[in-house]
């Protein structure tokens, strides 16, 4: 799933508190989408979400500097060409 920059540090915060939170708390049953789970569960559901945060801001940065070197080659090759 490819999210912007600003959506993705946004959702991995979020996931990231509710993760620190749960232990924080300590109780013995989580409620994730309206039911009752493990706490255990609801630990690994965050941690797998602030995982693909992470993922996916390592992603998109990478894509980011990939298409801004590309852009410069691209113009060096233009002004070349115009000599």
């Amino acid at each position: 799933m490819q999210l912007t920059k600003p959506i993705t540090v946004v959702v991995g915060i979020l996931a990231l508190g509710a993760l620190i939170f749960n232990f924080y708390q300590d109780s013995k049953v989580s409620y994730l989408f309206g039911r009752e789970i493990n706490p255990w569960l609801y630990r690994a559901f965050w941690l797998v979400v602030v995982g693909i945060c992470i993922y996916n801001y390592i992603y998109i940065d990478r894509n980011t500097l990939k298409n801004k070197s590309a852009a410069r080659r691209g113009n060096k090759l233009k002004i070349r060409s115009r000599n």
